[in-house]
């Protein structure tokens, strides 16, 4: 039986994917144990309580501990990495680790996490280029675009997207990345269970009574986390259910890139829908903010230090860049139907701003607006 190991476990993508992976109903899935990668006793415990045997908790340090990853990783034919797409060291010691079993058979798989913010331009600071990419039509090119984009300017989650990918077509490990746009819905797992994009714009306009921009023409793809999950699971129940395991079948390598992409928005949209949300629900206006729906542009450096902790290139790729994607491996390959559509990203407008009104989200809405 193969052994599969879980990074990300306490997270939103990677606690959804653990919890869509315990509840299948597929032969090939339901009498698998998944080992889990934790860092505290605590979280052992809630594992082990909500999931019982189904769970192999082991605590770690994290992905700056190389030596333990790759000694770890040695040990699985499956290792499913939700955690942290910008460390590259640790990223890449699972490939080393893998890479110990490639001889022995059968063929090792890293089902890797990644973001579009990759493929994004700088269209305040450099030259726009505003493309889509689409992951079948365009394998053959879409890590040597990264690859010329990261020799002029290293981003850290595309360096460790790369070097996965080249890591292990060098090793023989097989590997595919899933280079993920907004991601939003509520997940499933047992711990985090929001996404990032919408949270933080409906914070951003609580807090000033108004949206902003960037520029017009800034986009994001988008897909909820529990069709995200379904995908992952699809890759593992690929793997172990074709005799060949997803060899040459699952792109791999430096062609080894996948767009989960379902739909798609301009940054102004977004804001717009969660500017309709507040109102309708007399959050906004507020004395002393605007009274009508408004849209401000903002410049790139208040964006950077209010939402991505001063990193003004995060910030340009995330809020102001180009990054469509059109995803054409998923569905064609691995019969991969996502459930929620049009409607469902509509409603997450409203249903975020809830679950921040109840206090889900970590914050209260009197911190959103610099009440407490």
């Amino acid at each position: 039986m193969s052994k599969i190991l879980l990074t990300g476990a306490t997270g939103y993508v990677g606690g959804t994917v653990l919890a869509q992976l315990l509840q299948s109903p597929e032969p090939s899935l339901k009498g698998l144990t998944i080992d889990v990668l934790v860092r505290s006793e605590a979280q052992v415990q809630i594992l082990k309580d909500a999931y019982g045997t189904r769970v192999h908790p082991i605590q770690w340090e994290g992905l700056e501990d190389t030596a333990f990853i790759a000694d770890t990783a040695s040990q699985y034919d499956i290792i499913i990495n939700t955690g942290c797409a910008f460390i590259a060291p640790g990223a890449k010691a699972f490939v080393d680790g893998l890479a110990r079993r490639v001889s022995a058979g059968p063929a090792p798989w890293l089902l890797h996490i990644s973001g579009c913010t990759n493929l994004s331009d700088r269209p305040l600071t450099q030259t726009a280029q505003p493309r889509e990419w689409d992951d079948e039509s365009d394998s053959g090119t879409i890590f040597d675009f990264m690859q010329e984009l990261e020799e002029r300017e290293p981003y850290p989650q595309r360096t460790t997207e790369l070097g996965v990918l080249a890591a292990a077509a060098v090793s023989g490990v097989q590997a595919v990345s899933l280079s993920t746009p907004c991601i939003f819905g509520q997940g499933k797992g047992l711990f985090n269970q929001q996404g990032l994009v919408i949270p933080y714009i409906l914070r951003y306009i609580i807090h000033h009574g108004y949206g902003f921009k960037l520029n017009d023409t800034a986009n994001f793809d988008w897909v909820h986390v529990v069709d995200l999950a379904d995908l992952y699971v699809l890759l593992v129940r690929t793997i172990l259910e074709r005799p060949d395991r997803g060899v040459e079948f699952i792109p791999s390598g430096k062609k080894g890139i996948m767009f989960p992409a379902v739909g798609r928005a301009l940054m102004t949209e977004i804001n717009q829908r969660v500017l309709d949300a507040v109102f309708d629900a007399g959050v906004l206006p507020r004395e002393g903010t605007p009274q009508e729906k408004e849209i401000r542009e903002v410049s790139l450096k208040e964006i950077a230090d209010e939402l991505t902790v001063g990193r003004e290139d995060v910030a340009e790729r995330g809020w102001g860049g180009h990054k469509a994607m059109k995803g054409t491996l998923a569905p064609k390959l691995l019969g991969w139907e996502p459930k929620f559509l049009e409607g469902a990203w509509k409603q997450e407008f409203v249903d975020e701003l809830v679950a921040l009104k109840e206090g889900r989200r970590g914050v209260t809405m009197a911190s959103c607006i610099g009440a407490s």
